[in-house]
């Protein structure tokens, strides 16, 4: 079946002047300073200050992103649902301030548990509208035949901005002290998400009209996806991903200062991780378009395992960097490829409801592998028997994309038949 709306639509996303592109690159300026990068990707140079300031141990204050992660995972569908009611532009015009305020407010932290650990809980809520899926939901309605590019610029906005957070966090922290540098962030996310999202973020008109030719026309609901193999296979692999990516990006810097890597060598190591994160998220973009895409993450899952057991075994030498650039690929391809799979599969019309459910389990995941590993730390005297675990965890992701990559394609009417007859309406 031939969609001619997409047919016309391709010739045009060959064109840079297509509005599409405006639309992703300013997503990807948006992703930089948004609530992963801003509040989760840095909050490993905020657990040593806080440390020494709170007079807690290391677990105490990381609980805060595990915390945040199951957070997320209660609100990743929520924000499926406004975002396919009300479509990603309003939902994320009105988060983007409530969040920036919020990130400011973490100045005024007193070291009391229930008051520090509620914050956490509250700033997911404020920023629900402006985490990746939003911008992937906008970006990803103005294009067919370069959707696998613009998912990649879009998602590279987490890699740029986990690789300069980290340098605008030290100075700050340097200079202001962590609390300093909480409110600096606050100011960024108003004074540059909020005016490009504004001027720049647009919903597409004609999203309903473009449907993927995959889906045969076919406007797949939730309920409907929810039934069939790729939903399933996706949910666990991606549930196995948040345990071991979220955790290593919190903990990358105290293990590597458990394994004796010098402060130079960790500054270094931090910048080659987030180069590979960006050179993941375009790399990954661009071959979409061409490879399968669950064969893409399978590779990648695997490098990502043989990372993880280097790590494990305690390395500090110059090994640490192509283990950085093997997890940065990882971070970097992860929601490239979920973003690009839900599409194909079912469309535009339920992908934020879908998206959600599966960025919700990942969370649930990422809170999960955040409080274990530190914990391993804490009953075996270090982070190595942790990391194995990752390591088979990865090589897990691996095979289940193999899978994925073999499993038949849904169909409306498989789904119908596995539903079962739908009752007669009166």
């Amino acid at each position: 079946m031939i969609n001619l709306v997409s047919t016309a639509n391709d010739g045009r996303e060959a064109s840079w002047k297509y509005p599409g592109w405006r639309v992703a690159i300013a997503s990807l300026v948006a992703l930089m300073f948004g609530p992963s990068t801003v509040a989760f990707l840095s909050f490993g140079l905020f657990i040593h200050p806080i440390e020494i300031e709170f007079g807690w141990t290391r677990f105490q204050v990381s609980l805060a992103t595990t915390i945040a992660s199951f957070t997320l995972a209660a609100v990743s569908p929520i924000q499926g649902i406004l975002v396919d009611r009300y479509g990603p532009r309003r939902v994320i015009l009105t988060s983007i301030p409530l969040f920036g305020l919020g990130v400011s407010a973490l100045y005024f932290l007193p070291p009391v548990p229930w008051i520090y650990y509620g914050v956490w809980i509250l700033l997911p809520i404020l920023g629900m509208g402006i985490f990746p899926m939003s911008y992937l939901r906008a970006a990803s309605a103005w294009f067919e035949r370069r959707l696998g590019l613009s998912i990649g610029i879009v998602n590279a906005g987490l890699g740029l901005g986990g690789t300069v957070i980290p340098f605008i966090v030290a100075f700050l922290i340097a200079h202001y002290g962590w609390r300093g540098a909480y409110l600096g962030l606050g100011v960024i996310v108003l004074v540059v998400t909020l005016p490009i999202a504004f001027l720049f973020v647009r919903d597409n008109p004609s999203a309903k009209k473009i449907e993927v030719l995959h889906t045969a026309g076919h406007s797949w609901t939730f309920s409907e996806a929810a039934v069939t193999m790729p939903f399933r296979l996706l949910s666990l692999a991606f549930f196995l991903l948040g345990v071991v990516t979220t955790a290593l990006t919190v903990h990358q810097v105290p293990l590597l200062i458990d394994a004796g890597v010098s402060t130079a060598r960790i500054t270094a190591v931090l910048s080659v991780y987030g180069v590979f994160v960006i050179l993941g998220r375009f790399f990954t973009g661009f071959v979409l378009d061409y490879l399968p895409a669950a064969l893409i993450l399978s590779v990648i899952s695997f490098g990502g395992a043989t990372a993880y057991f280097v790590y494990g075994m305690g390395v500090n030498n110059v090994m640490v960097f192509p283990c950085a650039a093997l997890l940065g690929m990882v971070l970097g391809a992860e929601f490239d490829v979920l973003g690009y799979m839900l599409k194909r599969y079912f469309g535009i019309a339920s992908f934020g409801k879908i998206y959600g459910a599966i960025f919700a389990i990942f969370q649930l995941g990422a809170g999960f592998g955040t409080a274990a590993l530190p914990y391993s730390r804490q009953i075996f005297g270090g982070y190595g028997p942790g990391l194995i675990a990752f390591a088979a965890t990865a090589l897990a992701v691996s095979a289940l994309m193999i899978r994925l990559h073999f499993a038949k394609e849904p169909t409306p009417r498989a789904v119908a038949m596995e539903q079962g007859p739908t009752p007669a309406l009166e």
